[in-house]
C-alpha cells in the first residue's frame, strides 16, 4: 500500500510541477514528462501485481487506457469548467442568471451521463480479456487511487479535477 501511496504522490508531483511554474520556466517539461512516465510505469505494475495479470492482459489493458484515455481527460476538464462556471454564477447570490444556471446545471448532469457510458465502455472492454473478479479488482483499485489523490490534493489546498464517481 505504502507503494500505491508512493505512485500517487509521484503523479501529483507531476501533476502540480508544472503548475506551480511560471510560463516563462519551462525547462520543467522534461522532468514533468519523465515523472509521468515514471508513474504510469508504477502503476501499471502495481496493476499488473494486484490483479495478476499477464504480458498479453497488461498490453491490451494499455491499448484500452489509450483510447479511452483521451476521451476520460476531456470530460473531466469539461466538468471542471462546468463546475467552476456554476460556482462563479452562484457566487452572484440573488443576482444569479436562472437561465444560466440551469444550462449549467443540465450540462453537468449530461457529463455525468457520458463519463457513466465511457466507464461501462470500458468495463465492457475490460471484460474481452480479464475475469470478471478482475475487472472488479480494476475498477476499485482506480477508486482508490482517485480518492488518495483527491485526499492529498485537499491537503495541499487545492481543488480536486476529479470528479466523483
Amino acid at each position: 500500500m505504502k507503494f500505491v501511496t508512493f505512485t500517487i504522490a509521484l503523479a501529483l508531483c507531476a501533476t502540480s510541477a508544472g503548475a506551480q511554474r511560471p510560463a516563462r520556466n519551462r525547462p520543467i517539461q522534461p522532468r514533468r514528462q519523465a515523472l509521468e512516465r515514471e508513474f504510469r510505469q508504477r502503476s501499471e505494475q502495481v496493476v499488473r501485481d494486484k490483479l495478476n495479470l499477464n504480458d498479453e492482459q497488461v498490453s491490451r489493458l494499455r491499448a484500452v487506457n489509450a483510447t479511452l484515455g483521451a476521451q476520460r481527460n476531456t470530460l473531466v476538464q469539461q466538468e471542471r469548467a462546468v463546475r467552476l462556471d456554476l460556482r462563479d454564477e452562484m457566487s452572484k447570490g440573488g443576482a444569479a442568471d436562472q437561465n444560466r444556471v440551469a444550462q449549467l446545471m443540465n450540462q453537468a448532469h449530461d457529463l455525468q451521463a457520458r463519463r457513466f457510458a465511457l466507464q461501462q465502455s470500458e468495463q465492457q472492454q475490460l471484460s474481452t480479456f480479464m475475469t470478471p473478479v478482475q475487472v472488479a479488482q480494476y475498477v476499485g483499485l482506480q477508486a482508490q487511487i482517485r480518492q488518495r489523490v483527491r485526499e492529498m490534493q485537499q491537503g495541499q489546498g487545492g481543488e480536486s479535477d476529479i470528479p466523483n464517481p
